[in-house]
């Protein structure tokens, strides 16, 4: 076989399903693989498009995406969706092209050329590395699956050149196994049981690395009859619904009660950064280490999968008091939050809208919209990974095609995107690629013609505004010139019912425009002053 054919071979070995792209000359021998391999290929109308498309896919599902691209332009133009896959948590794979070695770091000016493409991706991954030779290519796969499966979850590149790529090579013999993660030590598990079983008022924090543990963190909190929080990446891990989970204003309210918090499989950021954690004792839970010692040293450190860990944590616990005091001041915390929080209009009544018509185990796309900031403090996620987000990256027009992503991993499932005006143009193009491949998304555009967060905080310090105001496309007749369905809604009722009506369409995009005037201002709640 060649480089291309044994490249492929593994991915199909690994069970990967679906490869985005943008394609181009320099990866005609990989397509040649792709189209013999039976694995689906989704091309994109823009590279930046692609990335994201697998980073959805890989945000939804934990699993390996892929997608491949040219260098030079093509690297360059995903390199949006690899940082969010960074920021994210995500195990995207970016197949780079490259020239023929022959060429490289000459500065010939060959087509598709740039300097040290390879450091640019070092800087955009967790890992990269180059096939040198065609006898190399088997330890490559092997250094980046290890990593893929047993490393703390980031976005690789694997960099091959033109030549390197149609070279034959013998087939290996076989792939090296993985080896198996160590456990943490018995006596810090021990120590992090008696502090949890002795705290009077603690609180449980889960991030996206929680999402494999979701059994276990929810018998930890009932075992506990401890409050279960998260910022961003650990929504829906303990469903919303349950009498245990609070949003994260109310996990701010109570933080200075607080004597002991769990963390799981989180940054910690703003607990840690901004709210304070003087006097606090805080366990740590975590697959890197270097994240769990990032800010400060926790009082226990616990290096491991977040799910054997908290195994460990539980087979040896008892079940504690009601601890009737601490649970009287959440509920008061939280009934106060909530009155605050409806406040917040009219993003809270179309955030309600959705939820109506959004089944539970449906998608939510968030993005960085007025909408958006609202539902990261108040919409109800009832299942782990249903919320997807750009994370701390805060790519603004990362979403619609980052929902496409996750409705090609998830084809009968309900997928709504939400965008601004401003956001959804970055990648409207892919309105093209969603009708093409039958794409059912629900792409919901608030509209108020302007980059209104920009035009928010330009006002808190001078009279007038720069670079702000918008003039748009009318959304629904640019939605029907690409073959998708397009409708306005003019109040949270049309909008529920338009969301509803697109879903009986699963293999068309549905774009439904929603006229928006003066929001409520959300920055409030999400930069939360120091209280400890």
């Amino acid at each position: 076989m060649n480089v291309a054919e044994q490249v492929v071979a593994r991915l199909v070995a690994e069970g990967v399903e679906v490869v985005f792209t943008v394609p181009g000359e320099q990866l005609d021998p990989l397509f040649g693989a792709l189209a013999r391999s039976g694995i689906r290929v989704v091309h994109a109308r823009h590279e930046q498009g692609a990335a994201l498309m697998a980073y959805g896919y890989a945000r939804s599902t934990s699993r390996i995406a892929v997608y491949t691209v040219i260098s030079g332009p093509g690297v360059l133009n995903s390199a949006v969706g690899l940082s969010t896959a960074y920021a994210g948590d995500a195990r995207v794979v970016c197949l780079a092209g490259q020239l023929p070695t022959g060429l490289l770091d000459r500065e010939l000016g060959v087509p598709h050329e740039m300097p040290d493409q390879l450091g640019v991706l070092r800087t955009l991954t967790g890992w990269a590395a180059r096939v040198e030779k065609p006898d190399g290519v088997a330890g490559v796969l092997d250094e980046a699956f290890h990593r893929l499966h047993h490393r703390r979850p980031r976005p690789l590149a694997i960099e091959i050149p033109a030549d390197v790529l149609g070279a034959e090579v013998a087939a290996p013999e076989s792939w090296l196994p993985p080896p198996l993660p160590e456990p943490p030590a018995a006596e810090a598990i021990e120590t992090a049981r008696a502090a949890l079983a002795g705290a009077r008022t603690p609180i449980i924090f889960v991030g996206s690395g929680a999402r494999a543990a979701v059994a276990e963190v929810t018998e930890l909190a009932e075992l506990l009859r401890a409050p279960v929080t998260t910022e961003l990446g650990g929504r829906g891990i303990v469903s919303d619904d349950h009498e245990l989970s609070i949003a994260l204003p109310v996990a701010h309210r109570l933080w200075p009660q607080a004597d002991v918090v769990l963390a799981v499989g989180t940054r910690l950021y703003r607990p840690q950064v901004e709210w304070g954690v003087d006097g606090l004792q805080v366990i740590r839970v975590d697959l890197d280490e270097a994240e769990i010692n990032r800010v400060a040293a926790p009082a226990v450190a616990l290096v491991g999968d977040a799910a054997p860990t908290l195994r460990a944590l539980v087979d040896g616990l008892s079940p504690v008091p009601d601890r009737q005091h601490w649970w009287a001041e959440v509920a008061e915390a939280r009934r106060s939050v909530d009155a605050e929080l409806a406040k917040l209009t009219p993003q809270v009544d179309f955030l309600h809208a959705i939820r109506r018509a959004l089944p539970d185990d449906g998608f939510f796309v968030d993005e960085m919209t007025q909408v958006g900031y609202v539902a990261r403090l108040m919409f109800p996620v009832r299942q782990p990974a249903t919320y997807v987000l750009p994370t701390y990256h805060g790519a603004l027009g990362f979403g619609f095609a980052t929902s496409l992503g996750v409705k090609i991993a998830h084809p009968d499932r309900a997928v709504v995107s939400i965008s601004g005006d401003g956001g959804f143009l970055f990648t409207a193009a892919e309105l093209a690629t969603a009708v093409q491949h039958g794409i059912g998304v629900v792409a919901v555009i608030f509209n108020d013609n302007s980059f209104t967060n920009v035009e928010r905080s330009q006002r808190k310090f001078m009279p007038t505004t720069v670079a702000t105001a918008l003039r748009n496309p009318d959304f629904v007749r640019l939605a029907e010139a690409f073959g998708a369905v397009g409708v306005r809604a003019h109040d949270p009722d049309e909008l529920c019912a338009e969301i509803a009506q697109a879903f009986t369409r699963p293999h068309t995009p549905t774009v439904i425009e929603v006229p928006i005037g003066e929001t409520a201002n959300p920055w409030p709640w999400i930069r939360l002053p120091r209280v400890r």
